[in-house]
């Protein structure tokens, strides 16, 4: 009998029923975009925001560190130099989340006549764990930095000036010009917003021979892929159990990237540059909570689509409802049959929706990220399941209303 009513009543009012599938269906394939974007968006934004530079700032342990990207300064303690081997520099990229590492520039700094010298590796090449040639240097870690002319190569007489530098010194794109004195071409100018725009970047290798501090640098800036800070990577791992612990290492959160690297590198100090981590955090933050607040109301507007169409088919079956009451039929049952109804045009409404929205947000990866959305193949069902629970909440009140009425009325009514 159920079945039986519930097939006839679904083909009662097919208009009605399917403005209320069309609804669900929009909340559904809205949210599941929204949702699949925000469970895959983490990693691409933080490779776009790792275009702001380096996140982690490693030096030897003695040392303290100040500034923010591209301006961190190095300060040494009792006034007596410390350095990290440059032959150790490619451990970095040893660890366990070697993968997340984008990019690693060491430095050794200097001063001529007043102005800050860097001597870096702008494109170097290094051996990688599985023992293939990589890239990486200032061009990797800055890919932000705007650069008149061209950069500099490592095994050339290159330099490259800050426009600052630029306009103090009156130095020009292919002069030579004398630097520790050595001569250097300007190879490119660079327009960063930051302190690099107040400072000289040389070859690392230069620098080493004219300061004859030969294999040696004083920190090392990497940007790496991490998770944003929340209370439990805050939390004093001195109050943590042993599962919390591992938990807490298995997450790249910055404050394990940078415990794995001070492993790889011993006598070292890891550091966030907050400045950088932060700012992904709250970017990453805003945009989560406006995409769950666009799914929240495009189901709440679903949820109130049903509740509006539902109520005008209860005013119009109430006569139904109650001859059915009137000849024996108990309320819970009338509100089975009624509510299987609803589910299976929440279902229908949710699985058009969520397919749809799977095929929105990798529409959303290809033109925002230039890149592919990896839906999980879980959220359309779960999607789907929403859409049904949005289709009985929206339905129960008009429901609820007309099986409280007396049957007896009605039908006196004559409605």
């Amino acid at each position: 009998m159920i079945v039986r009513f519930v097939r006839d009543s679904i083909r009662r009012a097919p208009r009605r029923k399917a403005l209320i599938i069309a609804a669900v269906a929009m909340g559904s394939a809205v949210a599941t975009s929204m949702l699949g974007v925000m469970l895959s968006v983490g990693d691409k934004v933080n490779r776009e925001l790792r275009a702001v530079g380096a996140n982690i700032v490693v030096t030897e342990r003695a040392a303290s560190v100040t500034g923010g990207v591209g301006g961190v300064t190095t300060v040494t303690a009792a006034g007596n130099a410390n350095y990290i081997p440059e032959a150790q520099v490619p451990a970095i990229k040893s660890i366990f989340w070697q993968l997340n590492i984008t990019g690693f520039a060491p430095s050794l700094s200097a001063q001529y006549n007043g102005i800050p010298v860097q001597g870096v590796w702008f494109s170097h090449p290094y051996k990688g764990p599985n023992g293939d040639t990589q890239l990486t240097g200032m061009r990797a870690i800055n890919p932000s930095w705007n650069v008149t002319g061209r950069w500099a190569q490592d095994l050339a007489n290159d330099c490259m000036i800050g426009e600052g530098v630029a306009r103090r010194t009156g130095w020009k794109l292919g002069d030579t010009v004398t630097v520790l004195g050595a001569p250097f071409k300007v190879a490119g100018i660079i327009s960063s917003g930051e302190e690099a725009d107040d400072r000289v970047f040389l070859p690392l290798r230069r620098v080493q021979e004219l300061t004859n501090r030969s294999g040696m640098v004083e920190r090392i800036d990497v940007a790496a892929l991490t998770k944003p800070e929340d209370d439990f990577a805050r939390k004093d791992q001195k109050t943590m159990t042993a599962a919390e612990r591992e938990l807490l290492m298995c997450t790249n959160y910055v404050v394990t990237i940078t415990h794995e690297i001070e492993e790889a590198l011993p006598g070292t100090e890891a550091r966030a540059v907050h400045r950088v981590a932060d700012s992904e955090g709250k970017v990453l933050d805003k945009i989560g909570g406006l995409m769950g607040l666009i799914t929240l109301a495009a189901l709440l507007s679903a949820g109130l689509t049903v509740w509006s169409l539902t109520a005008t088919t209860m005013m119009e079956r109430r006569g139904e409802i109650a001859i059915m009451q009137a000849i024996g039929g108990a309320r819970w049952l009338v509100a089975a049959m009624l509510s299987v109804e609803v589910a299976l045009i929440g279902v229908a409404g949710g699985l058009i929706g969520a397919f749809t929205g799977v095929w929105l947000a990798k529409l959303v990866g290809e033109s925002v990220f230039h890149d592919a959305i990896e839906v999980s193949p879980v959220l359309p069902f779960l999607i789907t399941a929403a859409a049904v629970l949005v289709a009985l909440a929206g339905a129960a009140q008009p429901l609820r209303s007309t099986l409280r009425l007396e049957p007896a009325i009605i039908l006196r009514e004559g409605v």
